[in-house]
């Protein structure tokens, strides 16, 4: 599935601050108490939003186990911190007194965890929110963008009535200029360099021009939704992401909830195909992938969607997400697969982050 030289974005802290729409799967999956639910960690903050509703079991899966480190460094400051605490532990916030706070809260976690974050101390007192490569070259790119337009980026962000956005995207924001420079900022070969992320380091991505698609996405979720209530824009065009954009999981309320079941989530570090090959048949009611498919070939898409009909339940849910691949069902398994085609579209344009694409639906076991 993955290459040796895929082993560095294996080894760091790739994804800090999630830039995947809650409502998605929300919307998507149709949680129920009774479910049990496998998701990819990632930055946390999917697992965690999915507890926004009951379930009997979350299972947060990743082939990096630093990314499952941060996932729990996360639910321990939630569930041991006061809000504001939480937050500034973080970086959410500023906090003089972090470190100290800090120091405390790695006493509650794993010997495994707290050897980690005492080997990346570091991590943890710039705020750890912003400390992924992601994050970090959002922020990078932030800078760069300033540079060519700050006013027009403050300006955007003031604004609070979409109708009034679109005109400004439209008089304004979309210059000929500044859509070249975008995308020379945000070319494939940059990304590349930059990140090391596999997910653009395959093939299938050589014919595809990366800074054109996300601009197009952004312009397009720039008609529907307030560019200041957008986490995934702000960081891209601000490199951080203020309270009026939180995800629930940052927010009073939606802390207090997902607080109470964060005794229904375990962790596993594993290869996601690998973990539901091995899992009993017909165990999994909800399924949230992630992006994960565009990080495969072909092979390796047939592998898990083959994998997801063995570990599902009847009836059971998925959603999946595509960035710039464009995967297909094969058709031995796609008849299983009975996506949602209208719901798709909906959330698509919907999402926050403006960039995937979905597979959402549900599986019929009943055909053969």
């Amino acid at each position: 599935m993955f290459k040796q030289s895929d082993k560095k974005f294996f080894s760091r802290l790739s994804y800090s601050f999630g830039n995947e729409d809650w409502r998605v799967e929300r919307k998507a999956l149709k949680i129920e108490p009774d479910d049990t639910v496998v998701c990819v960690t990632a930055s946390g903050d999917r697992p965690l939003h999915l507890l926004l509703d009951e379930c009997k079991e979350l299972i947060s899966v990743d082939l990096n186990p630093i990314q499952n480190y941060l996932c729990q460094l996360k639910a321990a400051a939630m569930r041991h911190f006061n809000h504001d605490d939480y937050l500034s532990v973080l970086g959410a916030k500023e906090d003089k007194l972090r470190k100290e706070k800090i120091d405390w809260l790695l006493q509650l976690l794993t010997l495994e965890e707290r050897a980690f974050w005492v080997a990346n101390r570091k991590l943890l007192n710039k705020g750890v929110l912003y400390q992924g490569a992601v994050e970090k070259l959002c922020k990078k790119i932030a800078l760069i963008l300033r540079v060519f337009r700050g006013k027009k980026i403050d300006r955007l962000f003031e604004i609070d009535d979409i109708e009034i956005q679109k005109k400004f995207v439209k008089e304004v924001w979309d210059s000929t200029f500044f859509r070249k420079a975008f995308c020379s900022i945000l070319n494939s070969k940059i990304i590349r360099g930059a990140l090391h992320d596999p997910g653009f380091l395959n093939s299938h991505y050589d014919s595809v021009r990366s800074g054109n698609y996300i601009y197009e996405r952004i312009h397009r979720s720039l008609q529907t939704i307030p560019a200041n209530q957008n986490p995934f824009l702000t960081l891209i065009f601000k490199g951080h992401v203020p309270s009026k954009a939180f995800p629930p999981y940052l927010t009073p309320n939606g802390a207090h909830v997902i607080s109470k079941r964060l005794s229904k989530m375990r962790w596993e570090n594993a290869n996601m195909i690998d973990y539901l090959e091995s899992v009993k048949p017909n165990s999994i009611d909800c399924f949230s992938l992630s992006d994960i498919a565009s990080y495969m070939d072909s092979a390796s898409f047939d592998r898990l969607t083959k994998a997801i009909v063995r570990a599902a339940r009847p009836n059971a849910r998925f959603c999946i997400r595509q960035f710039m691949s464009n995967h297909s069902l094969s058709k031995e398994i796609a008849h299983y697969f009975v996506r949602n085609i209208p719901l798709e579209e909906e959330l698509e344009k919907e999402e926050c982050c403006c960039i995937y694409r979905l597979i959402v639906g549900h599986i019929d076991k009943t055909t053969s």
